[in-house]
């Protein structure tokens, strides 16, 4: 199978709202990142597909321009000639499901082979569910279930646990088994009223800006170190970094193609509007990515980002919830937090598989029944064990919110507090709210 792509038709963590699939706009921008969108629901006719001459299957290579075209048309975006070229090679067809009428295109799903981070850095095969849409022609027929349920099956038989997504809209993927698993915040900064204060200040000389063929080779190096620190993050091979860093060489809109500091245990990677504002210029500063392996390289990097000249504002999507920068600054409330959006969506597709191999803050045993079967998850901070069971459940709930708990960023008090779960009692509670957080939040700055 090709390597796992990551940016179907954008790059990642240059959109300003997860799910914007009508073309990622950023002060002018256009950026067509990618993610899933389904038909409205309506529930008289959900899951039926009418009787129509259709056929579901796996395209072939000479039905990839005609793809692109129903994708561009349903995410209100046009493809080039080049860029459908261009983003062959990151597609394995045979992962994708596509719905025909007459021979004309309909609905697409796909999938992509990732490898994804489990709390305690171990990592397990998971399909990155995406590309999916149906034409409005063909709404409310059961189609879109037929072609994700199809892509289920794929990767079901392909043996990967997990499958994610990031959704176009808020309230589509539940009902398909899917649970909000991290959070997408969406921060800006006046670089003018941020400092870092004396005490924490990093060394002069710990960064440097890098360009040309270098550039690889400090994300490469320092992505795979990065990405199994924080549960949801996914890997990146080498034909992603190669394609991210083609697609950022480019200027976005009004913004300047990427610009590269390095670290030795991270770098980021910005972008720059300008905004000369008739002699007081206040640029705009994004930044796409900030990967800090260390709490070090976490710093010098922020500290560098903070001491660019005639910027005004910087902005980012990149930042997790509980990153620490407002600490290390004399004025914590210069970091705001502009948005907050569902991240990541997770439906485990291998219960057993899946919370068995990852670790847990306590040592503990608790019995979960999801969906009318019940599971027991037997584990602690040194690994753990997760089996169809018969015993009484410490908790009850659905498929889509245990699978919100995967990554550790969901407490089980919420969801019962929001009607999604039922406990036992209080102590079994307690000791669920204990059991399954993260000492760090999940994230996820890949987009797929």
């Amino acid at each position: 199978q090709p390597a796992a792509p990551l940016w179907p038709t954008g790059t990642t963590g240059e959109c300003p709202q997860i799910g914007d699939d009508s073309g990622c706009v950023i002060d002018g921008g256009l950026d067509g990142c990618h993610g899933s969108k389904l038909p409205a629901a309506d529930p008289s006719a959900h899951g039926k597909l009418t009787a129509m001459a259709l056929e579901i299957r796996i395209p072939n290579d000479d039905e990839w321009p005609a793809i692109c075209h129903a994708d561009g048309r349903a995410f209100g975006f046009n493809y080039t000639a080049e860029a459908i070229e261009e983003r062959r090679v990151m597609h394995d067809l045979g992962r994708f499901r596509v719905a025909f009428d007459d021979g004309r295109i309909v609905a697409v799903a796909g999938s992509y082979a990732l490898d994804v981070t489990l709390p305690g850095g171990t990592t397990v095969p998971m399909g990155g569910v995406t590309w999916v849409s149906t034409a409005s022609t063909h709404r409310r027929q059961g189609l879109m279930k037929a072609v994700v349920d199809a892509v289920h099956d794929d990767i079901d038989d392909r043996g990967e646990p997990v499958a994610s997504l990031s959704a176009s809209e808020g309230g589509i993927y539940e009902r398909r088994g899917y649970g909000i698993a991290t959070r997408v915040r969406l921060t800006s900064i006046d670089p003018r009223q941020a400092r870092i204060r004396s005490e924490f200040a990093a060394p002069s000389g710990a960064v440097s800006f890098v360009d040309g063929d270098d550039v690889f080779d400090v994300v490469s190096d320092v992505w795979e170190r990065f990405r199994r620190n924080r549960a949801g993050e996914i890997n990146r091979e080498a034909t992603d970094h190669e394609f991210m860093i083609n697609v950022r060489s480019k200027p976005l809109g009004n913004l300047t193609p990427a610009l590269y500091l390095r670290h030795a245990d991270g770098f980021a990677t910005y972008r720059i509007e300008e905004r000369w504002n008739d002699g007081h210029p206040a640029h705009h500063l994004v930044v796409v990515e900030l990967v800090a392996v260390t709490a070090e390289a976490h710093l010098a990097l922020w500290q560098s980002l903070l001491s660019i000249d005639l910027i005004g504002e910087i902005t980012s999507r990149a930042m997790p919830i509980d990153d620490p920068l407002p600490f290390l600054l004399e004025n914590q409330r210069v970091v705001r937090t502009t948005g907050l959006n569902d991240g990541v969506w997770v439906n485990v597709r291998d219960i057993g598989i899946a919370f068995g191999n990852r670790t847990y803050c306590t040592d503990d045993r608790l019995v979960v029944e999801v969906d009318g079967k019940r599971w027991a998850i037997d584990g602690g901070p040194d690994g753990a064990s997760c089996k169809a069971v018969k015993t009484k459940p410490d908790l009850v709930t659905d498929h889509a919110s245990f699978s919100s708990l995967l990554y550790g960023g969901v407490v089980p008090s919420a969801l019962v507090a929001g009607r999604r779960m039922t406990a036992r009692n209080a102590d079994a509670l307690r000791r669920a709210d204990l059991f399954f957080p993260t000492s760090l939040a999940p994230h996820c700055q890949s987009q797929y």
